[in-house]
């Protein structure tokens, strides 16, 4: 027997002004839910990418945003009484934003500070302690923003309630939550690095409180350096320049020349002292770095009130012979720690490309 055909198809084709109609409504229809997706899409990307997200942290006393324009934050700042801005994308002369902010702050006698995190790593142990001692000392009202006024906004913003009145962790992951377009178990740098401090609780068995973080904090907490804090300056005088990878800075060289000598600096953040052991790392050949002198103070190692005590970063300078060179690209590494004890390597953002004399 021929195969049943359904009735509703039986009947389009025998009606073909009615089959025409029904398939000019299909048509809108997919056009309506394709617009109906559209907007609802815009309206989640502005809210993530463009929404200034202005909220109060704590009335009158920390406030958090998103990345302001210059005539948003002139109104803030007058509306909220604003006396410290800390932006916590780092300090960046030159680029468009920080210049605006430097200029709207101060026409307003505003103290603004630059604290770098990224987004979705976990602090490094010099930055989070400068973070902690601003939200200690500084004249508020404070406000907090990065770019989003999401991520790390929203790590500083749980840390400045645990400083205020030990709220509860329930009460601070509200800070990096789906409100603020993150989510719960992704990466973002509020998540992993609450979580870390949960961890401790729990394998010291300890409870959550004020003092408590403040002790992890300064005693305990290790970011992925080592609380090693560093630079890489240059080889052969040629300068580490920015690739098209945005984690990634290059330096060319061409093999033949008598030796190769890479400078930079490094201070050491876990135990409170000057670096005294550190060997450089060029694929899988490490030399011995040799320091040779106090690098020039700077305010972005030191605490602003003397919370952590101001240590001077040392310079120092690594010899590689050519034969220890081999051609292609390989990746910087730092190695401290004495012979025979254990060491921390640091898989650093540069990398030296070696390439045949002539090219």
């Amino acid at each position: 027997m021929p195969p049943v055909q359904p009735s509703l198809e039986i009947f389009l084709e025998n009606h073909p002004n009615i089959r025409r109609l029904f398939s000019q409504i299909s048509a809108k229809a997919c056009l309506l839910v394709f617009a109906v997706t559209m907007v609802i899409c815009g309206a989640i990307w502005w809210y993530i990418s463009m929404n200034p997200r202005f909220f109060p942290v704590i009335e009158n006393q920390v406030y958090r945003s998103a990345q302001l324009s210059a005539s948003r934050l002139d109104a803030v700042i007058q509306d909220y009484g604003i006396r410290t801005i800390v932006a916590l994308l780092g300090a960046e002369k030159g680029a468009l934003w920080y210049e605006n902010e430097k200029a709207v702050a101060e026409s307003h006698q505003v103290q603004m500070l630059n604290i770098g995190f990224g987004s979705h790593e976990l602090p490094q142990y010099n930055r989070l302690n400068q973070l902690v001692d601003a939200l200690l000392s500084v004249p508020r009202p404070i406000l907090l923003h990065c770019y989003r006024g999401a991520d790390r906004s929203g790590m500083a913003s749980a840390i400045a309630l645990i400083l205020n009145d030990a709220s509860s962790l329930e009460t601070i992951e509200k800070q990096f939550s789906w409100r603020f377009g993150i989510v719960p178990y992704s990466n973002s740098i509020g998540v992993i690095f609450f979580k870390q401090y949960s961890e401790w609780l729990s394998a010291t068995g300890r409870f959550h409180s004020r003092d408590n973080f403040l002790e992890w904090i300064h005693k305990h907490y290790v970011d992925p350096k080592g609380n090693i804090e560093y630079g890489i300056h240059s080889i052969n005088n040629r300068g580490f320049g920015d690739s098209w990878w945005k984690d990634r800075r290059i330096a060319t060289v061409q093999k033949g020349a008598a030796h190769y000598i890479i400078r930079g600096w490094a201070v050491d953040y876990r135990h409170m002292f000057q670096v005294d052991f550190l060997q450089i790392g060029i694929g899988r050949t490490f030399r011995q770095a040799v320091f040779t002198s106090t690098r020039p103070d700077s305010p972005a190692f030191l605490g602003l009130s003397g919370a952590l005590d101001p240590l001077q970063p040392l310079e120092w300078e690594c010899n590689i012979a050519d034969q220890d060179l081999v051609l292609g690209c390989h990746d910087v590494q730092l190695s401290i720690g004495e012979p025979g004890a254990i060491k921390t390597v640091i898989n650093t953002q540069d990398q030296l490309c070696v390439e045949e004399s002539g090219r």
